[in-house]
């Protein structure tokens, strides 16, 4: 699981500007500015409207991403309540099992255009909320492995991101399986768990939250990854409290729980456990390239004192 040096990442996707303009100069910023050299990508029912496009702007610059199927996993737990790797029903858990094939195959197709290894691991969970069941997603591993041919040999790995576990007491987001659930169907499946700083502390509602699970996960040889989002209780310009609103740093939005401090402990804790560290935050909505670059780059400064720090960029595609 392990590699020599952590790869930096960014969730561009919260903090991308509107116009496509802005967005190219927003992607080669992240990397003429070495402030990433791999990407979190979302998956919703593809990778985009132009994944020739995305291609483009990765192409030379942005290695080892991630895919995450959150934002196409929350719409189709949305619309059916019923979806998920973890789900007891049936058609809901078939579902999200070629779901995952979808995404599998969307990054073989983004590496080939790029001609380079640009995605590196896919991210899963224990969905539906607050009805997902541990042996479900065990058996839909499991059926992931019988169901391929021997033939197929896929360039990414799956990692199991751990979001916030449903607790009658406490409203939530997402609302998965527990951490706790989850390390030994991790352990068993051969997965890696990755941390978002957010998620953890919605779970409980503390800040507290996330360097515990990231130091569990650290000492059991499970910690893939670590990203961070804020979070925090109180309603500001993102969202309302204790929202997985990608809540910045303390000192770019004051109601974030998530300040400098906290992100160098989490690190500390994961110090050579992971395979990638990085930052998922939002900006105000008007700024501008270079300062949606500047908050982004603050959290990564971070992440860089501890090791994830992206290679010098040579500029061009």
């Amino acid at each position: 699981m392990n590699i020599e040096r952590p790869a930096a990442l960014v969730g561009a996707y919260a903090a991308l500007p509107s116009l496509r303009a802005d967005q190219e100069r927003f992607y080669e910023g992240l990397a003429d500015r070495d402030i990433a050299d791999g990407l979190e990508i979302p998956f919703r029912d593809g990778l985009g409207e132009d994944v020739r496009w995305l291609a483009t702007q990765m192409r030379g610059r942005f290695a080892r991403s991630v895919i995450t199927l959150i934002p196409g996993t929350m719409a189709r737990v949305g619309a059916s309540g019923t979806f998920g790797l973890a789900s007891g029903d049936e058609d809901g858990r078939r579902a999200a099992l070629v779901f995952v094939r979808e995404a599998r195959i969307a990054a073989e197709e983004l590496n080939q255009l790029t001609g380079e290894q640009s995605v590196s691991v896919i991210h899963i969970h224990t969905a539906p909320s607050v009805t997902a069941v541990a042996e479900k997603f065990a058996r839909s591993i499991d059926e992931m492995v019988a169901s391929e041919p021997a033939s197929v040999a896929w360039s990414t790995r799956l990692v199991l991101e751990h979001c916030d576990a449903y607790a009658p007491a406490v409203p939530g987001e997402k609302r998965f399986l527990s951490l706790e659930d989850e390390i030994p169907l991790a352990r068993d499946a051969g997965l890696g768990v990755a941390v978002n700083w957010g998620r953890s502390a919605i779970e409980a509602q503390d800040a507290g939250r996330p360097l515990a699970q990231i130091a569990r996960l650290a000492s059991e040889g499970l910690l893939a990854g670590v990203m961070f989002s804020g979070a925090g209780p109180t309603a500001n310009r993102y969202g309302g409290p204790w929202a997985d609103a990608h809540l910045p740093l303390a000192e770019d939005e004051p109601t974030s729980l998530m300040d400098a401090d906290e992100v160098r402990r989490c690190l500390r804790a994961a110090e050579g456990a992971i395979s990638y560290a990085g930052a998922k935050i939002q900006v105000p909505g008007d700024a501008a390239v270079d300062e949606r670059l500047a908050m982004v780059g603050r959290v990564m400064r971070l992440v860089a004192e501890c090791g994830a720090a992206p290679a010098p960029h040579s500029p061009g595609l």
